[in-house]
Order: structure tokens, then C-alpha cells, then sequence
């Protein structure tokens, strides 16, 4: 606000501003002038936003560590301008600072990705739930008694809520051509910290539910196109005599595939591709595995999590009056659409402005 409406550097020891600024925020540590003139000196304004810590919503904890760790020297410096200024971290506070921050990103990083909205989300929820658990078991043994202790109640929440993986977001795993069972695989060795068979046994699992899936659109394709079908004839000689020839000329140890065996046989896709887009491969590679494809096309279609990532952040939770708890169905989605269609309409100004 000084800097930016010019206002001058003895407006922060004015009585009444210091008085209308904890009323916006009593956590918020007013400096002085001195303290106000050494940073424009150093030019902080013009590289950092202050970010204050909200104990509702535990990315400020993120954003404020991550903003504050880079201009340690900074904070020391401080301290010995401003005399008033006596929150300085010690040494012990600022390494747990490092430990925890890093830990965060983690999290931070990975709810943002799966929070997107002009990406396809199910193909990578394996992957970063996987993730999450080998980082935790790492936690739990890294030395740091706060981050250790941290861990195990992460492990007992985490397996709480994730131990049971959905078989859809297998199957979404499995059809990302980058991943196939390979990856499915060693996400399920990171999740258990095993390697055997029951990681396999989880893979053929959900082998075997995408095989149901595949029955399943099989019999719904075949009541579509019977009417359209042009019939060959029952008693066609000629075609059996025909099939008879093919089956003869084939080698015994070779059989028809289906079409998911033969998509898992097919060379997987490099994973470091650059701009890859799997309901773009689909729409083109993936015509020569039609069943498979309209599986991809409806799976992918599914989002990971509906909460955007400002909502997952908070742990305030939404506070709902007697008129929002009593929406219609119809009505919620319609303003679930709504918001979506407005966001994506004004998402050019706010990158612009760099607004949230």
C-alpha cells in the first residue's frame, strides 16, 4: 500500500492506521519505519507478496514458510534495524521451517494437479496417491522426531481413506497407454511397501473388472448395431469354407487375442512424451481397439475429486444457511455449472491480475 499509492513511511507509527489494521487482521505484525524502509532498500516488494499464515486453511502455512525461508538473511537483518521487531525465528525454528515446508509442497503440489479442471485427472490418481504413500514411509524413518511423529498419524489417515483404491481409477490407469499394468503394478508395491504376490493379485484384479467392463459394452454394442447390421448369412458355405482356411494357415501357437490383450501387448508410450494427451491418443491410436477406447472416453470423463483445491486447502469446512441447505438437485447443478462456466470465462483476467 506505501509503496504502491505512495503513501509515506510514518503512516505504519500512525495510531489510528495501526489500530484499522488489526482490526483486518490481529495476526498481523505491523512494523515500523525502519523496518518499512529496509525492505524497499532491498527491494522485496517488488519479488514477494507477504503471505500470513490462516490456521483454517493449511496452504497459507505453505505459502508463508515457502515466501519466508528465501529471505532468512533478511529476517536477521531485520532484527537488528527494527528494535521492535522481536519474532525472529531461532536457528532450531528455522530448519524445522525447511523440514516441514518441503513435506507440504508435496501435498500442495499434487492437490493442485488433481484439482484441474482442463485435464484429464483419473489416469493420474494411481500414480500421486502412490507417491504420497512411499513419501510418508520415508517420513517415518528420516531421523526428525517431529516429522516422524507427523507421519505415523499420516499413515493411520491415509490408510483410513486410501487403502481401498477404487478399480475405476485402475482401469484409468491401465488405459493410459504411458502406464498399462506396468505401472499399476509398482504404484500398488509403493502403496502395500511390498513386492509379491499380492501387489499382482491386485493388478488382476483390476484386469479382470476392466474384462466385466468389457462384457458389459460388448452386449450394449451389439443391441445398438443389430438393427444396423447387414446379415451375412447362416448357411453361407463359402464363409466357413473360408474360416476353415484361415484357421488352418494360422499357427497353433497362435490364437485371436482380444482386444485388451492386444492393447497390453502393444509397446507402451514413452512416459516423457512432451504434451501428450491421452483422449487425444484414444480419438486416434485407439481406433483399432474399439471397446477399449469407449471405455477410456467414459472413464476419463470421471474426475478425480469435484472439490476445487481453495476448498480442499480449508479445514473450516462450508457454512451452509437454512436457504443453501435446502437446494434442489437440480438447482445445485445448475450453479455447479455455472461457476465452472464463469471461472473458465474470466481464468485470461485472473492470470492477468494474478488473482485466486
Amino acid at each position: 500500500m506505501i509503496v504502491l499509492h505512495e503513501y509515506p513511511l510514518s503512516m505504519v507509527d500512525h495510531v489510528g492506521f495501526r489500530r484499522f489494521v488489526g482490526a483486518l487482521q490481529p495476526l498481523f505484525k505491523m512494523g515500523t519505519r525502519n523496518t518499512i524502509r529496509y525492505m524497499v532498500s532491498c527491494n522485496l516488494f517488488q519479488f514477494i507478496l507477504i503471505h500470513l499464515d490462516c490456521r483454517t486453511r493449511w496452504n497459507s502455512t505453505f505459502n508463508m514458510l515457502s515466501t519466508a525461508l528465501p529471505y532468512k538473511v533478511v529476517f536477521t537483518r531485520a532484527s537488528r534495524v527494527d528494535k521492535q521487531y522481536t519474532s525472529l525465528p531461532s536457528d532450531e525454528e528455522w530448519k524445522i521451517a525447511e523440514d516441514v515446508v518441503e513435506r507440504l509442497r508435496l501435498f500442495y503440489d499434487i492437490t493442485v494437479l488433481i484439482s484441474g479442471t482442463d485435464y484429464v485427472t483419473a489416469n493420474i490418481y494411481f500414480t500421486r496417491i502412490a507417491k504420497i504413500r512411499k513419501q510418508i514411509r520415508q517420513w517415518s524413518s528420516c531421523g526428525n522426531p517431529l516429522v516422524e511423529a507427523m507421519s505415523a498419524n499420516m499413515i493411520a489417515n491415509f490408510d483410513k481413506y486410501w487403502s481401498d483404491i477404487q478399480g475405476l481409477m485402475g482401469i484409468a490407469t491401465i488405459l493410459d497407454p504411458r502406464f498399462k499394468t506396468v505401472v499399476l503394478l509398482i504404484c500398488s508395491e509403493d502403496l502395500l511397501g511390498e513386492v509379491g504376490n499380492a501387489c499382482e493379485d491386485r493388478v488382476v484384479q483390476v484386469k479382470n473388472l476392466l474384462a466385466d467392463l468389457m462384457c458389459e459394452y460388448h452386449v450394449a454394442e451389439d443391441v445398438e448395431g443389430s438393427e444396423s447390421t447387414t446379415p451375412l448369412g447362416n448357411n453361407d458355405d463359402f464363409l466357413f469354407d473360408i474360416s476353415a482356411r484361415i484357421a488352418s494357415r494360422r499357427p497353433a501357437s497362435m490364437g485371436f487375442q482380444s482386444e485388451p490383450d492386444r492393447y497390453l501387448d502393444e509397446e507402451m508410450v514413452n512416459m516423457h512424451t512432451k504434451n501428450f494427451n491421452v483422449l487425444d491418443w484414444w480419438k486416434v491410436a485407439g481406433t483399432r481397439y474399439p471397446t477399449p477406447r469407449r471405455i477410456a472416453k467414459d472413464i476419463y470423463a470421471i474426475r478425480v475429486t469435484t472439490f476445487a483445491s481453495e476448498y480442499a486447502f480449508s479445514t473450516s469446512g462450508r457454512v451452509l444457511s437454512e436457504h443453501r441447505s435446502r437446494l434442489t438437485t437440480k438447482m445445485s447443478e445448475a450453479l455447479m455449472c455455472s461457476q465452472d462456466w464463469l471461472r473458465n470465462k474470466y481464468k485470461g483476467i485472473f492470470n492477468i491480475f494474478n488473482l485466486p
